[in-house]
């Protein structure tokens, strides 16, 4: 899989982004409901600026021991 721009991301589940400040992070587009605002959300709530996404890759088979 290859890089995808993030206007081109899916808004309807998380995915795995490239940040402005070359990380990666999983990511997910959000509205706040209080001003009615939408943006980017990761598990820090900070502001992650992806640039670029992937799909999330599957999760394993089996379980890990």
């Amino acid at each position: 899989m290859e890089w995808k721009p993030i206007e081109t991301a899916p808004k309807t589940a998380p995915i795995l982004a490239y940040t402005i400040d070359g990380g990666i992070d999983v990511v997910w587009w959000q509205r706040d409901f209080l001003d009615g605002s939408e943006y980017w959300q990761n598990e820090a709530y900070d502001d992650p600026q992806p640039t670029h996404w992937m799909p999330l890759p599957a999760p394993p088979r089996e379980a890990m021991p």
